[in-house]
């Protein structure tokens, strides 16, 4: 699991314990080449010392809520650019591009920056490049949304970020 804080969280409270998580709060996708991360039983390392010294089956990358004031096309790109060092360091994996997953509606309605519309923008153009063979994208805000396209009030603490007792949501997205 590749990612930022929201992925943290998925580490710490999710149950996937067999699963290696290269993910820090802040982290996005023009840092995400150079930081140095901990990775629970690897060590400190970046992204490709993780990914030349293990050969993966899968490979889940949810980015976007530190970059949605950036531009939707530099986005995409440093993306894209980012998926594929990863596609040449691991060409066997399957990668699953998860979209970023939504603020609640409130915290979107208030923020010129940081809302759903920014958030869907460049989910939109990550989800372009999904070829349906090794690159698929997943959208999970279709289990933690309100149904007014925010993350449900009663499952974050911040509007940003789940609870712990519903990373068990994402947990089931991904198995199903």
């Amino acid at each position: 699991f590749i990612g930022d804080s929201r992925t943290v969280g998925m580490m710490e409270y999710a149950g996937l314990t067999e699963a290696n998580y290269f993910c820090s709060v802040g982290m996005n996708v023009f840092n995400i080449k150079k930081n140095r991360v901990s990775v629970p039983s690897v060590g400190k390392v970046t992204l490709e010392e993780l990914l030349s010294n293990k050969k993966y089956g899968k490979i889940y990358i949810m980015l976007g809520i530190n970059e949605a004031g950036y531009n939707t096309e530099t986005y995409a790109s440093t993306y894209i650019d980012a998926v594929a060092q990863i596609q040449a360091l691991q060409p066997d994996a399957v990668i699953f591009m998860m979209g970023c997953m939504h603020v609640s509606s409130d915290y979107s309605a208030s923020h010129d920056i940081v809302n759903n519309d920014n958030i869907d923008d460049k989910n939109g153009a990550i989800a372009a490049y999904a070829d349906g063979i090794k690159l698929f994208y997943l959208d999970m805000n279709t289990v933690v949304d309100d149904g007014k396209g925010g993350l449900v009030k009663d499952y974050t603490w911040d509007d940003i970020h789940l609870q712990a007792q519903y990373y068990s949501l994402w947990e089931q997205y991904l198995y199903e």
